[in-house]
């Protein structure tokens, strides 16, 4: 049981992933805000921010679902109330701020290259 839960302590360490996400976000709205746009600055770091949070989401779902710490039902249960989070904050961002569209998008896109360049960067090493 105590080797189970500490599985599930370490899941809150920051990986590769992570950081360089978080680093490519933050280097993308100073640009954006050095060339004068502070909606799409606002609008990258949004992007940025929720997604890199979304993938931390995931990873903390699927590493209790591997671990066996807890049912699939409850995985099935987590993941739907995660992404029904995600759509909420989603909307409210919009509804309620003046955040560019096209900057959400382009924090998005930071994240999703980071993701995709780390696990090619995984692969030429030799792991799967």
């Amino acid at each position: 049981m105590t080797e189970k839960a500490t599985n599930l302590i370490n899941i809150y360490s920051l990986g590769n992933v992570e950081k360089y996400s978080l680093i490519v976000t933050a280097i993308l709205v100073v640009v954006n805000y050095l060339l004068g746009s502070q909606p799409m600055a606002l609008g990258v770091a949004a992007g940025g921010v929720l997604f890199t949070a979304n993938y931390v989401a995931i990873k903390f779902v699927v590493n209790a679902l591997v671990s066996n710490s807890s049912s699939i039902g409850f995985g099935i249960f987590a993941f739907i109330i995660k992404m029904a989070i995600l759509i909420g904050i989603v909307a409210c961002i919009f509804i309620f701020t003046e955040v560019n569209i096209y900057g959400f998008f382009i924090g998005i896109t930071g994240v999703v290259i980071v993701i995709i360049g780390e696990n090619l960067r995984r692969s030429t090493n030799g792991s799967l």
